[in-house]
């Protein structure tokens, strides 16, 4: 069932190029739609119990103990969750995109395909085919389809830091399979290897990529900014959840030592990027670049928590690393749900008034009153806001924290006072005084809008009201 989720995205691609161009929406739609049903009748059937469900395990190298092995458990079932619901919405954003949909279309559903497969894959040689697969269709989605004078360049940073991640993460598990004879990660994860700093730090440097987090972010922003809409939906939406998830797959149950032994080093460089990315973020005037810095600084809270799971926790009268892991994956999903849609929401924007700027507006709200409810609706879960999805994943993650380094903790919530300033700010600017004349006109959100939009804010409600109903599933760790 797993493959069948992963490989449908595969098959509409490969249904786009034989078929007529103008179908090719209709067919990657119905693509993702098909894996959006298949994993929720998975979740529909989850168990209460531990271990990987609905596992797929075939021999493919036996010589080389590769395995074709893919799971669903606690630590990916919310993060496909997150992967398989933003696809179709994915597609519906592109609806009306003109140029060469075929070729669009097709990159669109490769991508689908190697984020699915990073998510449920759980040997690294297939894991690290699908890990690519979802560079390269990002790459020419930014190249041929993008925006600015800049997306060339955009493009290639982005592939360019990505893929020497890659290798270096390719080469530390390399030497890891020498020592370990294995790239099962449940088997790495029991066998608990003790391998040279540098596999260590080989691996994490390709996590630290992906994530990104600082110094190694500076293609994130042009990247982010540069992409068509509905693909900087995906990047900032999925793809930085795919170096977070590699934390949570490999760096935490399979380098438990080296993550106890830099687990205060992790901490504080995550410290740096959340104060860094708020303060970038306030220098901003471009809404889509102070948004992928907002991201920045978002994400980096998932690495304060991994950090804090490094920290003996003996003593205390709550257990501080279910807190953060849970927090952990929750903020995985919360802020995919926000992220995507603020940057939906801002392409609107740009769509309607061909600018981006804070600067270019003011008053929207009385003019486009829907559209400025659902973004207030997104930017409050960003900022925390009680009952929003964002509010329930920062608790956790900041109680699990501050158990075992309270006073990292206590530095790291002015990160966020100051996406609260930035956030604010943005929505001050952008909604409220007085209106120019040129946006008196603007349309508001329609119902085709609205129907992407209102998944997103029925989720930021649903995990902030009831955490425990997606709770569930990272609560079942092997």
């Amino acid at each position: 069932m797993i493959t069948a989720l992963t490989l449908a995205p595969v098959l509409a691609a490969l249904v786009i190029y034989f078929m007529p161009e103008r179908r090719a929406r209709v067919v990657a739609l119905a693509g993702s739609m098909v894996s959006l049903g298949l994993m929720v009748y998975m979740l529909a059937n989850f168990q209460d119990i531990d271990g990987v469900q609905f596992k797929e395990k075939v021999a493919w190298i036996p010589g080389l103990g590769v395995d074709y092995f893919v799971g669903l458990d606690g630590v990916n079932a919310l993060v496909l969750v997150l992967a398989t619901l933003l696809a179709p919405l994915v597609v519906l954003a592109s609806w009306k995109h003109q140029d060469r949909p075929r070729t669009y279309f097709i990159l669109l559903c490769l991508q689908f395909t190697g984020l699915f497969g990073t998510f449920t894959a759980l040997n690294f040689f297939h894991w690290f085919l699908y890990w690519e697969m979802a560079i390269v269709p990002a790459f020419f989605l930014i190249k041929l389809f993008g925006s600015g004078e800049d997306r060339d360049r955009a493009a290639l940073n982005f592939f360019l830091f990505t893929v020497v991640g890659s290798i270096a993460m390719l080469l530390g598990f390399l030497f890891l399979y020498q020592q370990a004879g294995t790239f099962d990660f449940i088997e790495l994860g029991r066998k608990g290897v003790n391998v040279h700093p540098m596999v260590f730090c080989a691996v994490l440097c390709g996590l630290w990529v992906k994530a990104p987090l600082a110094p190694l972010h500076i293609w994130q922003a042009p990247a982010y900014a540069a992409a068509p809409t509905p693909v900087a939906m995906l990047l900032t939406g999925v793809m930085s959840k795919m170096g977070i998830y590699g934390f949570l797959r490999l760096v935490v149950p399979v380098f438990p030592a080296q993550l106890e032994q830099h687990a205060h080093t992790l901490m504080g460089l995550a410290l740096i990027t959340i104060l860094w990315g708020a303060f970038l973020a306030l220098r901003q005037t471009d809404i889509k670049r102070m948004l992928a810095f907002s991201s920045l600084n978002h994400v980096a809270y998932c690495v304060l928590g991994i950090g804090a799971l490094g920290i003996t926790a003996e003593g205390l009268k709550i257990d501080a690393h279910a807190l953060a892991r849970q927090g952990v994956i929750l903020q995985i999903f919360a802020h995919g749900i926000a992220a995507a849609g603020l940057f939906y929401l801002a392409g609107l924007l740009e769509n309607r008034t061909g600018s981006r700027g804070l600067g270019d507006f003011g008053g929207l709200s009385s003019v486009t009153p829907r559209f400025a409810a659902a973004f207030f609706i997104l930017t409050f879960c960003s900022l925390g806001l009680p009952f929003m999805a964002g509010f329930a994943a920062e608790f956790l993650i900041f109680s699990g924290s501050f158990a075992v380094a309270p006073a990292v903790t206590v530095i790291a919530t002015l990160g966020l006072l100051a996406t609260a300033v930035f956030l604010l700010t943005m929505l001050q600017k952008v909604f409220t005084g007085p209106t120019p004349e040129r946006h008196n006109a603007m349309a508001d959100l329609t119902y085709c809008e609205g129907l992407i939009v209102a998944p997103l804010l029925i989720l930021v409600f649903w995990a902030g009201i009831s955490p425990g109903t997606w709770l569930f599933f990272s609560s079942l760790l092997n």
